[in-house]
């Protein structure tokens, strides 16, 4: 299945194809636990389809019955409580313990926000949306690109100026909650580079792919590095051509199952500055490679090793492709979200 986002691209394209109108609900603030954080959304077309989703599955429905004639006369803000209520008419989050704020809107301003999200995912580069939450002008207010250029602004949008808001998140690459708007920086998706394209490769692109991140393969073995092998992933080519595209913030994960690939690849990725570096393979062998990497690059093995995720992922159990991708992709998602990998039953809150 594709990501949340691209699947509401997806549907947007199609709409947009077709002439449809469309309406996008945006949750733009939460109180108290809610199952969605802020950013979250779900895209409605005039003919029922829809994507994305803005609760546990227990809002998707009422706001999808709804959200035409509330955004009738222009965008509208909704409050939906999720605490669960015996005597209401719906529990709409089934006991999650919190309020939720949905921005429905439709028509240019809804545009501009679905452009936002398309340039994230496709283009890989960075914009800010600034969400008016104030009553009487809610909506998107402004819509700020990377260069810090306009893209779209709202004439009645209220004070403080947006403008200001957008530029310093685009500077400090966070989002942010005020009482006036919703701040969100949306950033390229995470790019993974799998090292390798062999059979155990093909379900951690799926894994990855499905997470909505941008999947390079590269592999110097043509007969497996071919497109049709890996049809979800963005490019699929040689190890140079990988190499030349990779930037700091970028994930590798090193499983060509070659060693003199593996070294190849390894030689030219350990003096990069990068996000994560895994390498499959047992320690001994990764030991023998750092070995004869470390004195080329002028490094100790220590200080390689303290650049390298070996054994590659984490500790869930399972020697399949499958079992295997699952633990490298957990591994993945823990680091680009900045998060320890433990037991939710064992933090005091899911949500920092």
């Amino acid at each position: 299945m594709a990501s949340e986002l691209q699947q509401i691209l997806d549907l947007w394209k199609r709409a947009s194809a077709e002439r449809e109108d469309v309406c996008l609900a945006t949750v733009v603030a939460i109180e108290g636990s809610a199952y969605r954080r802020p950013g979250a959304r779900m895209l409605l077309t005039s003919s029922g389809q829809r994507a994305g989703t803005i609760s546990g599955g227990c809002l998707e429905a009422e706001v999808a019955r709804k959200a035409w004639w509330l955004t009738e006369h222009g965008p509208s803000i909704q409050r939906y409580s999720s605490f669960f209520d015996d005597d209401g008419d719906m529990p709409y989050g089934l006991g999650c313990g919190g309020t939720v704020l949905v921005l429905l809107e439709r028509g240019e301003p809804a545009a501009h926000a679905l452009e936002a999200l398309r340039r994230s995912i496709e283009d890989r580069t960075a914009t800010v949306i600034v969400t008016s939450t104030a009553t009487d002008s809610p909506g998107t207010a402004l819509v700020l690109n990377a260069a810090g250029d306009i893209l779209y602004s709202q004439s009645s949008a209220p004070n403080p100026d947006p403008t200001a808001l957008a530029r310093e998140a685009l500077q400090t690459g966070k989002s942010s909650h005020g009482s006036e708007y919703f701040v969100e920086v949306i950033a390229p998706p995470p790019a993974v580079f799998i090292f390798g394209a062999g059979d155990d490769t093909q379900p951690l692109a799926d894994f990855t792919w499905s997470l909505g991140w941008h999947v390079t393969i590269a592999d110097n073995r043509t007969n497996l590095a071919r497109p049709e092998r890996f049809p979800r992933a963005a490019r699929v080519g040689s190890l140079d051509a990988a190499l030349a595209h990779i930037r700091p913030a970028d994930a590798a994960v090193v499983m060509t199952h070659s060693y003199e690939q593996d070294r190849e690849t390894l030689r030219a990725l350990l003096p990069r500055d990068l996000k994560y570096i895994g390498l499959l393979g047992p320690r001994r062998r990764s030991d023998r490679l750092l070995g004869e990497i470390a004195p080329e690059l002028g490094l100790t093995v220590a200080e390689c090793t303290a650049r390298l995720h070996t054994p590659v992922g984490l500790d869930l159990g399972g020697h399949s492709p499958a079992a295997i991708a699952l633990a490298i992709a957990a591994e993945l998602q823990a680091v680009f979200a900045g998060r320890e990998a433990r037991k939710l039953s064992s933090t005091p809150a899911i949500h920092a």
